[in-house]
């Protein structure tokens, strides 16, 4: 479709609603693609700069995964979007529908009004994938082929206990995945239907800093402890830093330094009339439970305890 568009000179858009799937069409395509928020200028609390008024230029706008799209997103994209402007959507209806209100993509498809195109067809280099064949069995409500092989790249392992299968989780990553495909275990990724409870992701983060990346210093937030090469997402969008809900990254270093009791003390006794705090409930709230003195090399103490052993 790139190719086609290229062709007829026609300027195209492209749009999804995550950074890591826009990443992705830059990665396919080789074309720039941004979330819809920031190709809308979204500022908050302002709302949108791309609207009715000031809509889109170009001739064409692509977005992509589109079951993932809010009816409340795809209200404020449409009134951008010109009349001049070709809009194609795409989109995996069976897939998990968007976090906010609607169904928007499999509405706009039930409703008949719009030319859809629905690609079946497995192709030639996918035929022997069992990932692929597993995943058209699933949809059809067909039982999944767990005959597992040497050769195959879909395995089963079969596990009723949740604490059992939350440790043969941690010994794959850890061990059994990277020695056998001889991959980083920072490279695997672990998907649970749970937020809770053994087999639930919180849970499954914890056993797996501990096998993975167990010492160092940290930074304790909300009960957790993040540790530089810790593997991390967000889960809030972040307009100003043009940070989004699912992205991935890794703790690169960690510095509570300045988030310390004896520096707010210290501060703090610097007023003689008025003081004025400005920070975060929970910044302050960190600061003044934080009681860890930066270590400091001296012998100071040792040295006097020794002159008065000696004094008579």
């Amino acid at each position: 479709m790139v190719d086609a568009f290229r062709a007829y000179g026609l300027k195209t858009l492209f749009a999804a609603p995550t950074d890591r799937v826009a990443k992705r069409l830059l990665e396919t395509t080789g074309i720039k693609a941004e979330t819809i928020h920031r190709l809308l200028g979204c500022r908050p609390p302002e709302s949108y700069q791309r609207n009715e008024k000031n809509p889109l230029e170009g001739e064409v706008l692509v977005v992509d995964e589109c079951s993932m799209i809010d009816i409340i997103l795809m209200n404020s994209l449409l009134k951008a979007v010109p009349e001049s402007m070709r809009l194609l959507l795409v989109g995996d209806t069976d897939q998990l529908p968007a976090v906010g209100a609607g169904n928007v993509l499999r509405d706009i498809i039930d409703f008949g009004g719009f030319p859809v195109i629905r690609l079946k067809r497995i192709f030639r280099q996918a035929q022997t994938s069992r990932i692929i064949m597993n995943a058209h069995c699933v949809n059809a409500g067909k039982m999944s082929d767990i005959s597992n092989g040497k050769m195959a790249d879909f395995f089963f392992i079969e596990c009723e206990d949740a604490d059992a299968a939350a440790a043969k989780i941690v010994e794959l990553v850890k061990t059994k995945l990277p020695d056998y495909y001889h991959i980083q275990p920072q490279s695997i990724q672990v998907l649970t239907p749970m937020q809770r409870r053994a087999g639930g992701a919180a849970s499954l983060n914890l056993a797996l800093q501990e096998a993975l990346n167990p010492t160092g210093d940290g930074l304790h937030r909300s009960g957790f402890v993040f540790r530089s090469g810790d593997k991390v997402m967000q889960i809030k969008n972040n307009y100003d830093k043009e940070v989004f809900n699912g992205d991935i990254g890794t703790v690169q270093s960690v510095n509570i330094l300045m988030l310390q009791r004896n520096l707010i003390y210290t501060g703090i006794t610097r007023a003689k009339k008025i003081l004025v705090v400005v920070s975060t409930k929970k910044a302050l709230a960190y600061a003044v439970g934080n009681v860890t003195v930066t270590k400091r090399n001296t012998l100071l103490k040792e040295r006097l305890s020794g002159e008065r052993g000696r004094q008579p």
